[in-house]
C-alpha cells in the first residue's frame, strides 16, 4: 500500500473519530467502532491519524547554504503567527535551501506566502541600511550592525503575532507529522544573533523604523481569498 493510500485511510479514520464525539450515542458508538476496526486492520496509531491532517509548504530562502539567523528567526515568527511548525532544509549542489511550513488546512500556504513577501522586504531593508554605512567601516562591523538592524526589524514584527495562533490539537498533529517523517534525524539550530554593542543604537533605531509599516497580515488578505476559492 502506498503512502497516499495510507494517508487517505488515516484521514477517513480522523473523520470517523470526529463523528465519535457526536451527541448521538448510536452514531458516536458506530463511528468509534469503525475507526477502531480500520486502525487495527491497517496497524495505524492515533499519531498516524493526527499526522494525516498535516501537510507542508516549502519556501526558498534565496541561498544554497543554511539560511542566516535573521531569516530563520523570521520564519519562526511567521510559523508561530499561523500555528505552523517549521523545518529548515539546507541546500546543496543545484538546490537552494528552503523552509518547510507544517500545518493544517491553508495555514502552511499562508505562512509560506507571507515568508516569501517579508523575506524580500527584510533583505531590501538590510541591503539599504548596509549601503548607508560608512565605506571606512570594517566589514565585520558592518555585518554586525546589519544583524542588529534585522533583530530590531523582527522585534517590531513579532508584536503582531497572536491572531492566527494554532490549537493544541494542531500542535500535536504537527509533532506527530515530524516524528513520522523525520524521526530523530532533525537537528536543532543553535545559532544566535550577535549581541548589539553600545554604538549600535543607530542600527536598532533604523531597524525598528524600517519595519514600522510592515505587516504580517497584509500579504495574507488577498492570498487567503485565492486559496479558499
Amino acid at each position: 500500500m502506498t503512502d497516499n493510500e495510507l494517508k487517505k485511510i488515516a484521514e477517513k479514520i480522523g473523520k470517523l473519530l470526529a463523528m465519535a464525539a457526536s451527541d448521538n450515542p448510536t452514531e458516536a458508538e458506530t463511528a468509534q467502532r469503525q475507526a477502531n476496526a480500520l486502525m487495527a486492520k491497517y496497524n495505524l496509531t492515533s499519531g498516524d491519524v493526527a499526522a494525516a491532517k498535516v501537510h507542508d509548504k516549502a519556501s526558498l530562502t534565496g541561498g544554497k547554504h543554511k539560511p542566516p539567523v535573521y531569516l530563520c528567526d523570521l520564519a519562526t515568527i511567521i510559523a508561530k503567527a499561523f500555528g505552523c511548525g517549521i523545518i529548515i532544509q539546507p541546500g546543496g549542489g543545484w538546490a537552494e535551501s528552503d523552509i518547510l511550513f507544517l500545518g493544517v488546512g491553508i495555514k502552511p500556504e499562508l505562512a509560506g506566502y507571507t515568508f516569501d513577501v517579508l523575506r524580500r522586504q527584510i533583505n531590501r531593508d538590510r541591503a539599504a541600511y548596509t549601503q548607508s554605512l560608512s565605506k571606512r567601516m570594517k566589514r565585520e562591523n558592518k555585518s554586525r550592525k546589519a544583524d542588529v538592524f534585522c533583530d530590531a526589524w523582527l522585534s517590531r514584527i513579532h508584536r503582531q503575532v497572536g491572531e492566527f495562533a494554532g490549537t493544541e490539537h494542531e500542535k500535536t498533529a504537527i509533532a506527530a507529522y515530524k516524528e513520522q517523517r523525520w524521526g530523530n534525524t532533525l537537528e536543532t539550530d543553535k545559532r544566535k544573533s550577535r549581541e548589539a554593542k553600545r554604538n549600535d543604537i543607530d542600527a536598532l533605531v533604523a531597524g525598528a523604523t524600517a519595519a514600522k509599516g510592515v505587516s504580517i497580515h497584509k500579504p495574507v488578505q488577498a492570498r487567503r481569498g485565492a486559496l479558499l476559492t
